[in-house]
């Protein structure tokens, strides 16, 4: 809104109406004498400005209250299903979308297989298109439902510009096609892009109710490492949206990344298995050749050798969160991606690890699973939905 029409009467009955649903979004359910009473607003300007949210199709009249006199007053609440927004995770190896309605629930949710590392920019965005369409065609909406769509991109995300650098390797080559600039081009609704990591820890500080003034570290490894950091209840992206690229912070054993992701950790249980020459070895363990997945089940089943290899892992992962806390002090760690999610064998090594720290946070893993960048990507578009609804 320009200062010119900041004070004319279609100005003041935009800011009455938004002032309403903000009430009735925050309030629940409530009458219009409710509305009256806590806003000042008189009563004639709530019917008035409750028409036309009804019109607009962001209200709705939902039953009567249970006053104890009179005749029973109608309520009103806010219409969840009157727009909705789409959040996509743009993985290394797969795509997760899912459509949300404006109470952030999930309406519907698909995966795609990301396409071969061959195919052009526009086959690509293409591909892309042509996912969300199918999106919204199972679920029996068109575009003109949407009003935004928000990406979580593998790489660093420039918050001036949208520009992408640091993708994840099997994406490189695909800077030019995912940066803002060109996925605002594909599609008919504003589109938001932000740092996968960035979106989990958006996703786990806001669903998980943390208070406003606390900080959170989401840490994610799987087959790459990456962090995301919420400061009083905002994302901190850093210079050029660098913030959170932990992968060439160097540990004692070697780069972050080569020694705590899935290649890492293959790489420590070859090396014990070798030094240990133990018949408890088997070919899940052997050299190069079992996976992460594969080490962390046979310690749930009692494998010592196993255990002794997450043991050592732990003392890695621990020396890397004790450096990290020692800048940032952050109230909660979150662990997350394909390793940090194996909270039953990573939680109880890393607290007798972390034990000695002046100033030890709150470690926990997320509960979402694969979820976690497709949620956080949700909560950035229902931030941009609701910004065009206020004329923002």
């Amino acid at each position: 809104m320009n200062m010119s029409s900041a004070g004319t009467p279609k100005a003041m009955r935009n800011m009455n109406e938004m002032l309403i649903l903000d009430r009735i979004i925050a309030g629940g359910p409530q009458s219009r004498a409710d509305l009256s009473r806590e806003t000042g607003l008189s009563k004639p300007t709530i019917s008035s400005a409750v028409t036309q949210l009804i019109g607009r199709g962001l209200v709705k009249e939902t039953g009567r209250a249970e006053n104890a006199q009179g005749r029973k007053a109608t309520l009103l609440e806010f219409n969840r299903k009157c727009y909705y927004v789409i959040g996509a995770d743009l993985g290394a190896t797969r795509i997760r979308m899912a459509l949300a309605d404006m109470g952030g629930e999930i309406c519907h949710y698909k995966q795609l297989a990301m396409p071969a590392d061959h195919l052009a920019e526009p086959e690509f965005q293409d591909f892309l298109v042509q996912g969300l369409e199918g999106l919204l065609a199972e679920a029996g909406l068109n575009w003109d439902s949407i009003q935004a769509a928000a990406f979580g991109i593998p790489g660093v995300v420039n918050p001036a510009d949208g520009e992408v650098s640091e993708l994840v390797l099997p994406l490189r080559g695909r800077e030019a096609a995912l940066k803002l600039a060109n996925l605002a081009q594909l599609l008919p609704v504003p589109v938001v892009t932000e740092n996968d990591v960035n979106l989990a820890a958006l996703a786990e500080y806001t669903l998980s109710g943390a208070e406003k003034s606390r900080s959170l570290l989401y840490f994610s490894i799987g087959e790459g490492t990456g962090g995301g950091l919420i400061i009083g209840g905002e994302i901190y992206r850093g210079l050029g949206g660098g913030a959170g690229e932990l992968a060439n912070v160097v540990l004692s054993a070697g780069r972050l990344e080569d020694i705590l992701s899935a290649g890492g950790l293959k790489q420590l249980a070859s090396s014990i298995t070798a030094e240990q020459q133990t018949a408890a070895a088997t070919p899940l363990l052997a050299g190069l050749e079992g996976s992460a997945e594969q080490i962390f089940n046979e310690a749930r089943s009692g494998n010592v050798l196993a255990e002794s290899i997450l043991d050592a892992y732990c003392r890695l992962l621990a020396e890397a969160l004790g450096s990290i806390c020692a800048v940032i002090a952050p109230d909660r760690v979150v662990l997350g991606g394909g390793i940090g999610g194996n909270g039953d064998l990573l939680l109880h090594r890393l607290e007798a690890e972390l034990a000695q720290l002046q100033r030890k946070p709150q470690l926990s893993v997320s509960g979402r699973g694969d979820k976690d960048v497709v949620l956080g990507a949700i909560q950035i578009a229902l931030q941009a939905a609701f910004r065009l609804i206020r004329g923002q």
